[in-house]
């Protein structure tokens, strides 16, 4: 029998391994990333309510 292959590529592939928000990220996107939703967190207590704040911004 054929082996089975699983598809895609697995999650630390590439040259961007970091996965964050549901995108792959270097290392130095993803420290300032998680940096700035520490900071963000103390006011708005849920990423939810982040990304609907910085969506609202951009208007």
């Amino acid at each position: 029998m054929n082996e089975r292959r699983k598809r895609g590529r697995p999650a630390g592939s590439g040259k961007k391994p970091h996965f964050i928000l549901g995108c792959r990220v270097s290392k130095g996107e993803y420290d300032f990333i998680k940096e700035s939703l520490n900071v963000l967190k103390k006011k708005y207590k849920k990423k939810n309510k982040i990304l609907l704040a910085l969506f609202e911004n951009l208007e």
